[in-house]
């Protein structure tokens, strides 16, 4: 299945193929991207890494900065 990803840091967009029953954390790991230190949205909502992605879904992947 292919998912459409968004990198908001670097504006990419792009078409990644992953295996059915992939989760959002497979595309992350696939994408060589840390869990923590992002936010991944669909339609603007924000989603948990263990949501299994579905054919043709667009993501939205946000870098979270922190400091203090």
């Amino acid at each position: 299945m292919k998912i459409k990803v968004k990198i908001s840091r670097t504006n990419d967009e792009k078409e990644i193929q992953m295996k059915k029953r992939s989760t959002v954390l497979d595309l992350l790991n696939k994408l060589i991207i840390k869990p923590d230190t992002v936010v991944v949205l669909n339609n603007k909502i924000p989603i948990p890494i263990d949501s299994e992605l579905k054919d043709k879904q667009e993501i939205t992947i946000i870098q979270v900065f922190s400091g203090g």
